[in-house]
């Protein structure tokens, strides 16, 4: 199994270089947009809508997005939908810190199908902004992801004692999330000390701000990487299902990558607006 995963991260790497480097309209924008359409796709059928209805809808949103983006409109429903999208993204995390899960699904089925539409959709305008802002600045917000995530993991598994969310992933614990915290907050200040990195998120936000702001921004966004983990884990939970698809061997379902990425890209590029 790890072979397997291990195989299928490096076609992913390798995939995610070509797209950042090719030019249009094979370069990554299209990528992101086949990642989006894949992950509505798979969310509605964790919603039991079926295959066919799933593959429709989730064409139909990726043709739309494509061709708004080449509207004089796109520059404003992008951030109308970062704001709904932090406004969603934040009620959830307080909701979960409240109550200790998310709505079930089954009763808010309706609200759940809008969210698979409209939250993956105002990820992909944030990727395509990000892309386009800078090569440098795209990859370190990857980057915040995947080394909170790699932390996460290996605090966990060293000190994981006390569960973060029981009832929705008890595999996620209070140490890993702390660890993976640590590590954002050490990616930033080095993304914001190094002048090598002076065009990454970080160190844009650090220019208007302060080492103060640079860091609460990667808190914030660490903090919403877990909740969208956790958001889909409640997702596969209710649903009955291990994995949110089988595109991806040894991973699972494309959602299961980017389900961190969902909250942060959005909320990443509103703060970049406001820095």
């Amino acid at each position: 199994m790890l072979k397997q995963r291990i195989q299928t991260a490096l076609v992913l790497v390798a995939l995610l270089a070509v797209a950042l480097t090719a030019g249009r309209p094979f370069g990554f924008p299209l990528l992101a947009l086949v990642v989006v359409g894949i992950v509505i796709g798979e969310w509605l059928q964790l919603l039991r809508l079926s295959r066919q209805t799933s593959i429709v809808v989730a064409c139909t949103m990726m043709f739309v997005l494509w061709v708004l983006d080449a509207t004089s409109a796109a520059r404003f429903v992008s951030i109308v939908l970062w704001v709904a999208a932090a406004g969603v993204w934040v009620a959830l995390a307080l909701g979960l810190f409240a109550t200790g899960a998310f709505p079930a699904t089954d009763r808010w089925r309706l609200a759940y199908a809008v969210l698979a539409l409209v939250l993956p959709a105002a990820c992909w305008f944030a990727l395509v902004a990000a892309y386009r802002t800078g090569l440098v600045f795209l990859v370190s917000l990857f980057a915040l992801v995947w080394a909170a995530d790699i932390a996460a993991y290996f605090a966990g598994r060293a000190y994981g004692r006390r569960k973060l969310a029981p009832s929705i992933s008890p595999g996620k614990t209070w140490a890993g999330a702390i660890g993976g915290g640590l590590a954002a907050l050490l990616l930033a200040f080095v993304a914001f000390a190094v002048p090598a990195l002076d065009d990454s998120f970080f160190a844009v936000v650090g220019r208007r701000g302060s080492l103060a702001a640079v860091l609460s921004a990667a808190l914030v966004l660490v903090v919403l990487s877990v909740v969208g983990d956790l958001f889909e884990s409640q997702l596969k939970r209710q649903r009955g299902v291990k994995d949110s698809g089988h595109l991806l061997p040894g991973h699972g379902g494309v959602f299961d990558r980017v389900d961190a990425l969902l909250p942060i890209v959005p909320v990443a590029m509103l703060i970049g607006l406001a820095a």
